[in-house]
């Protein structure tokens, strides 16, 4: 069996602390005991400090994806017309959920260097005021951009349509704040900043939201898709309450102590910590004379830096040898990004200034051996100016 890389700098999932490791390792818990009851309404209240919510939170078994489809099946009712904002290709993906269930599409795009203009989401429900749910991606990760959520959402709640974020990337690495912001629907994943595994999908859900759900002329019960369930069934009299289906016990147990360790650093210092790396490994890539995806800084997220693979060089060739002979794994483009761009990873255990500016060192060490006219210690030497 070969070896598998020293460091997983990728665009996630990203590598657990050893602590998180040994919470995932522990002894699998009936997910009736009652201390693991305990411990889903412990790792319950930590999300609500997360997601900076007093509404509710519940936690669907399966990865990040299964909590955004089960928003657009929970809530969209055949014929609804659905504002998809498009910056990027999760957000293009999402309109395949809208659609499956029957919502009427209409959407708000941009290039994919760039951001949602607020401007632009305003003029669309002016445009269409009978809009009943609005999606868009906070975080786009094969583009490393950064959607401004923070002014969009309050549109939405202004003309009364249900937001659905993505916030999978976003969460921890910057702020999300779910009641402040008016956020309907937040779904995560804590495979990514918060440097867990990848199967769990926490979500936080409004009353307005559960009032939609509840209204449709067919609610989604009793469904490993159905949100009500976990509303009705968990989210009631603590002496009648039950799970909708086996939970993933250790996957909970590993979340909870992850988010331990999220509020023992400080949410705020562990946001700090994110964007420090971020700012590292872009004036890195600027130093090696690599270009940036995104077409400004003030857009770029802080999970990944996406790169333009440079003139001469097949970035999946650079990501083989930094495999093969360094033991560093980064991530390539995604879908439509293939072929064009490569991304570094700073997320959780990763957002480290050492580990960023090795990570530097080696992708400039691999693109002199590929010929690529890099001078040796241009992107160091720019990212260690940064810290």
């Amino acid at each position: 069996m070969s070896e598998h890389a020293l460091f997983n700098l990728s665009a996630g999932p990203v590598q657990a602390t050893a602590r998180t490791l040994r919470s995932l390792s522990k002894q699998i818990m009936y997910h009736n005991d009652p201390e693991f009851i305990r411990i889903f309404d412990e790792t319950t209240e930590k999300l609500q400090r997360l997601f900076k919510t007093k509404g509710d939170v519940i936690i669907m078994q399966g990865e990040a994806l299964l909590g955004l489809e089960a928003a657009a099946m929970s809530t969209i009712e055949p014929g609804d017309k659905c504002l998809n904002l498009v910056s990027g290709i999760y957000g293009h993906l999402y309109a395949y959920y809208i659609e499956a269930y029957g919502g009427r599409l209409v959407e708000v795009r941009t290039d994919y260097r760039k951001v949602i203009d607020p401007a632009d989401v305003e003029k669309a429900f002016k445009e269409h005021p009978d809009i009943k749910v609005m999606s868009v991606c906070h975080s786009e990760t094969p583009t490393g951009t950064l959607n401004p959520i923070q002014d969009i959402c309050p549109i939405a709640k202004k003309h009364g349509a249900i937001s659905i974020v993505d916030s999978v990337s976003a969460i921890g690495g910057t702020e999300v704040e779910v009641d402040e912001w008016g956020i309907d629907i937040c779904c995560i994943g804590p495979q990514k900043n918060l440097a867990s595994s990848p199967g769990l999908a926490p979500v936080s859900v409004s009353e307005a939201a559960w009032e939609k759900m509840r209204n449709k002329s067919r609610p989604v019960r009793y469904s490993y898709m159905s949100m009500l369930d976990f509303k009705e069934q968990w989210l009631c009299e603590k002496e009648k309450r039950g799970f909708p289906y086996t939970m993933f016990t250790n996957e909970v147990v590993a979340l909870n102590d992850a988010l331990d360790q999220v509020f023992e650093e400080g949410l705020d210092n562990m946001i700090a910590r994110h964007k420090t790396a971020a700012r590292i490994a872009r004036a890195g890539a600027i130093g090696m004379g690599l270009e940036l995806w995104p077409e400004s800084e003030d857009i770029c997220g802080t999970c990944a830096t996406v790169v333009k693979a440079p003139e001469g060089v097949d970035e999946v060739q650079l990501r083989r040898l930094l495999y093969d002979k360094y033991r560093i794994t980064i991530s390539g483009g995604y879908r439509d990004m293939k072929g064009k761009v490569f991304r570094m990873g700073h997320m959780g255990t990763a957002a480290e200034p050492a580990l960023v500016v090795m990570q530097i060192a080696m992708i400039e060490k691999s693109l002199h051996e590929l010929g690529y006219p890099v001078k040796l210690g241009s992107g160091v030497g720019a990212a260690l100016e940064v810290i």
